[in-house]
Protein backbone atom coordinates (compact mmCIF):
# COMPACT_ATOMS: atom_id res chain seq x y z
CA UNK A 1 0.00 0.00 0.00
CA UNK A 2 1.52 3.37 -0.97
CA UNK A 3 2.19 5.87 1.83
CA UNK A 4 -0.30 8.73 2.20
CA UNK A 5 2.57 11.04 3.07
CA UNK A 6 4.23 13.23 0.47
CA UNK A 7 7.12 14.90 2.29
CA UNK A 8 8.22 18.31 1.05
CA UNK A 9 11.75 18.61 -0.36
CA UNK A 10 14.25 19.64 2.29
CA UNK A 11 16.52 22.40 0.99
CA UNK A 12 20.02 22.53 2.42
CA UNK A 13 21.41 25.94 1.35
CA UNK A 14 20.28 29.41 2.39
CA UNK A 15 21.85 32.62 1.15
CA UNK A 16 22.76 31.21 -2.25
CA UNK A 17 22.81 34.78 -3.59
CA UNK A 18 26.01 35.48 -1.66
CA UNK A 19 28.20 34.09 -4.45
CA UNK A 20 31.16 36.26 -3.48
CA UNK A 21 31.20 35.13 0.15
CA UNK A 22 34.53 33.87 1.43
CA UNK A 23 33.00 32.33 4.55
CA UNK A 24 30.09 30.01 5.16
CA UNK A 25 28.38 28.19 8.01
CA UNK A 26 27.36 24.54 8.19
CA UNK A 27 24.61 23.96 10.77
CA UNK A 28 24.27 20.40 12.02
CA UNK A 29 21.32 18.76 13.74
CA UNK A 30 20.10 15.24 14.49
CA UNK A 31 17.45 14.78 11.82
CA UNK A 32 13.98 13.25 11.49
CA UNK A 33 12.42 10.52 9.35
CA UNK A 34 11.21 11.53 5.91
CA UNK A 35 7.63 10.96 7.09
CA UNK A 36 5.68 9.13 9.83
CA UNK A 37 5.27 6.11 7.54
CA UNK A 38 6.58 2.98 9.25
CA UNK A 39 9.07 2.27 6.48
CA UNK A 40 10.55 5.78 6.77
CA UNK A 41 10.76 5.59 10.56
CA UNK A 42 12.30 2.11 10.27
CA UNK A 43 14.99 3.43 7.92
CA UNK A 44 15.72 6.41 10.17
CA UNK A 45 15.96 4.35 13.38
CA UNK A 46 18.18 1.82 11.64
CA UNK A 47 20.67 4.51 10.60
CA UNK A 48 20.52 6.22 13.99
CA UNK A 49 20.94 3.17 16.20
CA UNK A 50 23.63 1.56 14.05
CA UNK A 51 25.88 4.54 14.84
CA UNK A 52 28.64 3.21 17.12
CA UNK A 53 28.63 6.49 19.03
CA UNK A 54 24.98 5.89 19.95
CA UNK A 55 25.21 2.18 20.81
CA UNK A 56 28.80 1.42 21.70
CA UNK A 57 28.78 -2.36 21.22
CA UNK A 58 30.87 -4.38 18.81
CA UNK A 59 29.59 -4.17 15.25
CA UNK A 60 28.09 -7.66 15.02
CA UNK A 61 26.35 -7.41 18.40
CA UNK A 62 25.01 -3.98 17.48
CA UNK A 63 23.83 -5.36 14.12
CA UNK A 64 21.86 -8.20 15.73
CA UNK A 65 20.45 -6.01 18.48
CA UNK A 66 19.39 -3.12 16.24
CA UNK A 67 18.30 -4.84 13.04
CA UNK A 68 16.76 -7.98 14.49
CA UNK A 69 15.31 -6.79 17.80
CA UNK A 70 15.04 -3.07 18.52
CA UNK A 71 14.06 -1.51 15.19
CA UNK A 72 11.47 -4.11 14.04
CA UNK A 73 9.67 -3.73 17.37
CA UNK A 74 10.17 -0.01 17.88
CA UNK A 75 9.48 1.34 14.37
CA UNK A 76 5.66 0.86 14.40
CA UNK A 77 5.32 2.44 17.86
CA UNK A 78 7.65 5.29 16.98
CA UNK A 79 5.74 5.88 13.74
CA UNK A 80 2.56 6.40 15.78
CA UNK A 81 4.37 8.96 17.95
CA UNK A 82 5.87 10.75 14.96
CA UNK A 83 2.41 10.96 13.37
CA UNK A 84 1.24 13.10 16.31
CA UNK A 85 3.78 15.85 15.51
CA UNK A 86 3.66 15.68 11.70
CA UNK A 87 2.81 19.03 10.14
CA UNK A 88 0.34 18.07 7.43
CA UNK A 89 0.42 21.48 5.80
CA UNK A 90 4.21 21.72 5.62
CA UNK A 91 4.60 17.96 5.15
CA UNK A 92 7.48 18.06 7.60
CA UNK A 93 8.50 17.59 11.23
CA UNK A 94 9.14 20.43 13.70
CA UNK A 95 12.87 19.73 14.01
CA UNK A 96 13.35 20.14 10.26
CA UNK A 97 11.13 23.21 10.02
CA UNK A 98 12.80 24.98 12.95
CA UNK A 99 16.33 24.05 11.82
CA UNK A 100 15.61 25.43 8.36
CA UNK A 101 14.26 28.65 9.86
CA UNK A 102 17.43 29.01 11.94
CA UNK A 103 19.58 28.55 8.83
CA UNK A 104 17.54 31.01 6.78
CA UNK A 105 17.49 33.71 9.46
CA UNK A 106 21.16 33.27 10.38
CA UNK A 107 22.09 33.69 6.72
CA UNK A 108 20.00 36.85 6.43
CA UNK A 109 21.53 38.30 9.59
CA UNK A 110 25.13 37.53 8.63
CA UNK A 111 24.80 38.06 4.86
CA UNK A 112 26.62 34.77 4.34
CA UNK A 113 25.65 31.36 2.97
CA UNK A 114 24.41 28.92 5.61
CA UNK A 115 23.87 25.26 4.84
CA UNK A 116 21.89 22.77 6.91
CA UNK A 117 22.88 19.12 7.26
CA UNK A 118 21.40 16.33 9.35
CA UNK A 119 23.36 13.53 10.96
CA UNK A 120 20.63 11.09 9.98
CA UNK A 121 18.18 11.57 7.14
CA UNK A 122 17.75 14.64 4.97
CA UNK A 123 18.86 17.25 4.17
CA UNK A 124 22.06 15.25 4.12
CA UNK A 125 25.32 16.67 5.48
CA UNK A 126 27.15 15.75 2.28
CA UNK A 127 24.61 17.63 0.17
CA UNK A 128 24.98 20.67 2.42
CA UNK A 129 28.77 20.61 2.05
CA UNK A 130 28.53 20.24 -1.74
CA UNK A 131 26.18 23.23 -1.86
CA UNK A 132 28.64 25.34 0.12
CA UNK A 133 31.59 24.14 -1.95
CA UNK A 134 29.79 25.30 -5.09
CA UNK A 135 30.20 28.90 -3.89
CA UNK A 136 33.19 30.01 -6.02
CA UNK A 137 34.89 32.31 -3.48
CA UNK A 138 34.40 30.18 -0.35
CA UNK A 139 37.60 29.71 1.67
CA UNK A 140 36.49 29.27 5.28
CA UNK A 141 33.83 27.14 6.92
CA UNK A 142 32.39 27.22 10.43
CA UNK A 143 30.84 23.92 11.50
CA UNK A 144 28.13 24.78 14.01
CA UNK A 145 26.42 21.80 15.70
CA UNK A 146 23.07 22.86 17.13
CA UNK A 147 23.86 21.13 20.40
CA UNK A 148 24.54 23.27 23.48
CA UNK A 149 26.18 20.33 25.28
CA UNK A 150 28.82 17.77 24.39
CA UNK A 151 27.85 14.11 24.11
CA UNK A 152 29.36 11.50 21.88
CA UNK A 153 25.88 10.47 20.66
CA UNK A 154 24.97 14.02 19.56
CA UNK A 155 27.68 16.67 19.16
CA UNK A 156 30.58 14.28 18.58
CA UNK A 157 28.91 12.03 16.03
CA UNK A 158 27.58 15.02 14.05
CA UNK A 159 31.06 16.58 13.85
CA UNK A 160 32.75 13.27 13.04
CA UNK A 161 30.30 12.64 10.21
CA UNK A 162 30.72 16.15 8.79
CA UNK A 163 34.51 15.78 8.77
CA UNK A 164 34.26 12.38 7.08
CA UNK A 165 32.07 13.94 4.40
CA UNK A 166 34.60 16.75 3.95
CA UNK A 167 37.28 14.13 3.28
CA UNK A 168 35.04 12.13 0.96
CA UNK A 169 34.26 15.22 -1.08
CA UNK A 170 37.94 16.26 -1.13
CA UNK A 171 37.27 19.66 0.39
CA UNK A 172 40.56 19.87 2.24
CA UNK A 173 41.26 23.31 0.76
CA UNK A 174 38.70 24.87 3.11
CA UNK A 175 39.82 26.28 6.46
CA UNK A 176 37.49 24.61 8.93
CA UNK A 177 36.57 26.03 12.32
CA UNK A 178 34.41 24.29 14.90
CA UNK A 179 31.85 25.97 17.16
CA UNK A 180 32.27 24.48 20.63
CA UNK A 181 29.32 23.46 22.86
CA UNK A 182 27.84 26.73 24.06
CA UNK A 183 25.73 25.89 27.12
CA UNK A 184 27.87 28.18 29.32
CA UNK A 185 28.03 31.11 26.89
CA UNK A 186 26.57 34.25 28.43
CA UNK A 187 24.69 35.20 25.24
CA UNK A 188 23.02 31.80 24.96
CA UNK A 189 22.24 31.76 28.68
CA UNK A 190 20.50 35.12 28.43
CA UNK A 191 18.36 33.92 25.52
CA UNK A 192 17.44 30.72 27.37
CA UNK A 193 16.58 32.50 30.63
CA UNK A 194 14.48 35.08 28.76
CA UNK A 195 12.47 32.28 27.15
CA UNK A 196 11.69 30.74 30.55
CA UNK A 197 10.96 33.92 32.53
CA UNK A 198 7.37 34.55 31.25
CA UNK A 199 6.35 31.04 32.39
CA UNK A 200 7.38 31.86 35.96
CA UNK A 201 5.04 34.83 36.28
CA UNK A 202 2.25 32.61 37.60
CA UNK A 203 2.79 30.73 40.88
CA UNK A 204 4.74 27.50 40.42
CA UNK A 205 6.22 24.88 42.70
CA UNK A 206 9.22 23.79 40.67
CA UNK A 207 11.11 24.44 37.45
CA UNK A 208 11.98 21.05 35.93
CA UNK A 209 15.10 21.04 33.74
CA UNK A 210 14.72 17.96 31.54
CA UNK A 211 17.84 16.86 29.68
CA UNK A 212 18.14 14.02 27.18
CA UNK A 213 19.55 11.03 28.98
CA UNK A 214 22.58 9.00 27.91
CA UNK A 215 24.04 5.73 29.23
CA UNK A 216 26.41 6.20 32.14
CA UNK A 217 29.02 4.37 30.04
CA UNK A 218 29.21 7.54 27.88
CA UNK A 219 30.69 9.67 30.67
CA UNK A 220 34.08 9.38 32.42
CA UNK A 221 34.40 6.41 34.79
CA UNK A 222 35.08 8.68 37.73
CA UNK A 223 31.74 10.44 37.08
CA UNK A 224 29.55 7.33 37.10
CA UNK A 225 29.46 6.99 40.87
CA UNK A 226 26.45 8.24 42.81
CA UNK A 227 24.30 8.24 39.69
CA UNK A 228 21.19 10.23 40.52
CA UNK A 229 22.89 12.45 43.09
CA UNK A 230 22.57 15.76 41.27
CA UNK A 231 25.59 18.00 41.75
CA UNK A 232 28.13 15.20 41.91
CA UNK A 233 30.04 16.54 38.93
CA UNK A 234 29.35 20.28 39.28
CA UNK A 235 30.86 20.18 42.75
CA UNK A 236 34.03 18.64 41.26
CA UNK A 237 34.65 21.06 38.39
CA UNK A 238 38.30 21.50 39.38
CA UNK A 239 38.82 17.76 38.97
CA UNK A 240 37.32 17.91 35.47
CA UNK A 241 39.61 20.79 34.55
CA UNK A 242 42.69 19.07 35.95
CA UNK A 243 42.11 15.86 34.00
CA UNK A 244 40.75 17.38 30.80
CA UNK A 245 37.23 16.03 31.34
CA UNK A 246 35.32 19.29 30.90
CA UNK A 247 33.28 17.67 28.12
CA UNK A 248 31.62 15.41 30.72
CA UNK A 249 27.92 15.48 29.86
CA UNK A 250 26.84 15.12 33.49
CA UNK A 251 28.95 18.14 34.45
CA UNK A 252 27.47 20.24 31.66
CA UNK A 253 23.88 19.27 32.48
CA UNK A 254 24.35 20.04 36.16
CA UNK A 255 25.93 23.39 35.36
CA UNK A 256 23.04 24.21 33.01
CA UNK A 257 20.63 23.66 35.89
CA UNK A 258 22.78 25.87 38.14
CA UNK A 259 23.02 28.60 35.49
CA UNK A 260 19.24 28.67 35.06
CA UNK A 261 18.81 28.89 38.82
CA UNK A 262 21.22 31.82 38.97
CA UNK A 263 20.07 33.62 35.82
CA UNK A 264 16.42 33.44 36.86
CA UNK A 265 17.07 34.38 40.48
CA UNK A 266 15.56 31.17 41.85
CA UNK A 267 16.37 29.30 45.03
CA UNK A 268 18.11 25.92 44.52
CA UNK A 269 15.10 24.00 45.84
CA UNK A 270 12.92 25.56 43.14
CA UNK A 271 14.87 23.94 40.28
CA UNK A 272 15.25 20.21 39.61
CA UNK A 273 17.29 18.33 37.00
CA UNK A 274 15.95 15.12 35.41
CA UNK A 275 16.85 13.02 32.38
CA UNK A 276 14.41 11.80 29.74
CA UNK A 277 14.24 9.49 26.70
CA UNK A 278 15.84 6.40 28.19
CA UNK A 279 16.24 3.45 25.80
CA UNK A 280 16.92 -0.13 26.88
CA UNK A 281 17.39 -1.69 30.31
CA UNK A 282 20.97 -0.70 31.14
CA UNK A 283 21.90 2.15 33.47
CA UNK A 284 21.33 5.67 32.13
CA UNK A 285 21.75 9.06 33.74
CA UNK A 286 19.47 9.57 36.74
CA UNK A 287 17.07 10.85 38.05
CA UNK A 288 14.76 9.47 35.37
CA UNK A 289 11.88 11.70 34.32
CA UNK A 290 9.87 8.50 33.87
CA UNK A 291 10.12 7.90 37.64
CA UNK A 292 10.01 11.47 38.96
CA UNK A 293 6.79 12.31 37.07
CA UNK A 294 4.92 9.92 39.39
CA UNK A 295 6.50 11.38 42.54
CA UNK A 296 5.90 15.10 42.10
CA UNK A 297 2.27 15.30 43.22
CA UNK A 298 2.73 13.07 46.32
CA UNK A 299 5.61 15.39 47.28
CA UNK A 300 3.31 18.42 47.01
CA UNK A 301 4.68 19.60 43.66
CA UNK A 302 1.46 20.33 41.77
CA UNK A 303 2.49 23.23 39.51
CA UNK A 304 5.54 22.68 37.32
CA UNK A 305 7.29 24.54 34.54
CA UNK A 306 9.34 22.25 32.28
CA UNK A 307 12.22 23.37 30.05
CA UNK A 308 14.42 21.20 27.83
CA UNK A 309 17.65 23.18 27.29
CA UNK A 310 19.48 20.28 25.67
CA UNK A 311 17.33 20.79 22.59
CA UNK A 312 17.61 23.90 20.42
CA UNK A 313 14.64 22.86 18.25
CA UNK A 314 11.34 21.35 19.29
CA UNK A 315 11.09 17.73 18.21
CA UNK A 316 9.56 14.38 19.13
CA UNK A 317 11.27 14.35 22.53
CA UNK A 318 9.90 17.75 23.55
CA UNK A 319 6.53 18.07 21.81
CA UNK A 320 5.35 14.47 22.13
CA UNK A 321 7.32 13.02 25.03
CA UNK A 322 7.33 16.01 27.39
CA UNK A 323 4.35 18.18 26.49
CA UNK A 324 2.02 15.30 25.60
CA UNK A 325 3.01 12.06 27.32
CA UNK A 326 4.46 13.34 30.62
CA UNK A 327 2.05 16.28 30.67
CA UNK A 328 -0.82 13.80 30.54
CA UNK A 329 0.59 11.62 33.32
CA UNK A 330 1.11 14.62 35.57
CA UNK A 331 -2.47 15.82 35.18
CA UNK A 332 -3.96 12.34 35.61
CA UNK A 333 -2.11 11.99 38.90
CA UNK A 334 -3.52 15.23 40.27
CA UNK A 335 -1.13 17.89 38.99
CA UNK A 336 -2.72 21.32 38.65
CA UNK A 337 -0.51 23.02 36.05
CA UNK A 338 2.13 21.71 33.66
CA UNK A 339 3.68 24.52 31.60
CA UNK A 340 6.10 23.49 28.87
CA UNK A 341 8.61 26.11 27.69
CA UNK A 342 9.15 25.74 23.92
CA UNK A 343 12.71 25.41 22.68
CA UNK A 344 14.50 28.52 21.45
CA UNK A 345 13.89 27.45 17.85
CA UNK A 346 14.39 30.45 15.54
CA UNK A 347 13.65 33.13 18.12
CA UNK A 348 15.43 36.43 17.38
CA UNK A 349 17.38 36.23 20.65
CA UNK A 350 18.78 32.82 19.77
CA UNK A 351 19.62 33.78 16.17
CA UNK A 352 21.51 36.82 17.47
CA UNK A 353 23.38 34.75 20.06
CA UNK A 354 24.22 32.10 17.46
CA UNK A 355 25.56 34.72 15.06
CA UNK A 356 27.77 36.13 17.81
CA UNK A 357 28.97 32.62 18.65
CA UNK A 358 29.93 32.09 15.00
CA UNK A 359 31.79 35.41 15.02
CA UNK A 360 33.67 34.42 18.17
CA UNK A 361 34.57 31.10 16.56
CA UNK A 362 36.00 32.89 13.53
CA UNK A 363 38.17 35.02 15.83
CA UNK A 364 39.39 32.13 18.01
CA UNK A 365 42.65 30.50 16.83
CA UNK A 366 41.85 27.42 18.93
CA UNK A 367 38.66 26.84 16.91
CA UNK A 368 40.65 26.16 13.72
CA UNK A 369 40.67 22.40 13.24
CA UNK A 370 44.18 21.03 12.81
CA UNK A 371 44.85 17.53 11.54
CA UNK A 372 45.64 16.49 15.10
CA UNK A 373 42.30 17.82 16.34
CA UNK A 374 40.45 16.09 13.52
CA UNK A 375 41.74 12.70 14.67
CA UNK A 376 39.55 13.00 17.76
CA UNK A 377 36.55 12.86 15.45
CA UNK A 378 37.61 9.88 13.35
CA UNK A 379 34.38 8.53 11.88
Amino acid sequence: MPSRYSPSPRPCLYGGEYQGARRGVLLLNLGSPDSPAVEDVHRYLDEFLMDRRVIGLTQWVRYLLVKKMIVPRRAPRSAESYATIWDERAQNFPLITHSAAIAEQLSALRHEPVALGMRYGSPMTGEALEALASMPALEELVIAPLYPHYARSSYETAVAYALSELRRLDLGHLRVRLLAPFYADERYRQALAASVRPYLEEPFDRLIVSMHGIPTSHIPKACRHDNGVVGGCASRRSWHERWGEEDCYRLQCEETKDYLCRDLGLAPEQVELVYQSRLGIHEWMRPYMSERIHQFVPEGVKRVVVVCPGFVCDCLETVQEIDDYYHGIFEREGGERFSYVPCLNSSPAFIQSLSELVESTLADPAALLSEENKRKYKH
